[in-house]
């Protein structure tokens, strides 16, 4: 009887973990796709207007504040960052020197 509780908690151990990291996953995945949605309107802002916009608003994106919220940082008249948080130790931040998305945070190049 002991043997099977042990299998139960260490299966539920398990499946815990896992739906831990597959959800963790989607969420990064949803966001990163939502985040390119931004890149895109910025891109084509600064096409029509020959500038950055100076906020999300200026393209149409309401700022949140929460989970979900995502941050832009314009960092000189060329270069910018979009970034969410994934955790308070985690982040992921698009960067338009590379045109490409990092974990973490560094100065623009």
């Amino acid at each position: 009887m002991e043997v099977k509780k042990i299998h139960i908690i260490v299966g539920v151990i398990i499946l815990s973990v896992l739906l831990f990291f597959f959800i963790k996953d989607k969420r990064e995945k949803d966001l990163t796709q939502r985040g390119e949605i931004i890149i895109g309107r910025i891109e084509f802002f600064r096409k029509q207007n020959h500038r950055l916009p100076k906020e999300l608003n200026e393209i149409g994106i309401i700022e949140e504040e929460n989970s979900n919220a995502f941050y832009y940082d314009i960092r000189n008249d060329t270069s910018y960052t979009v970034s969410f948080m994934m955790s308070i130790d985690y982040n992921k931040t698009y960067y338009s020197d590379t045109k490409r998305w990092e974990n973490g945070y560094r100065e623009i190049k």
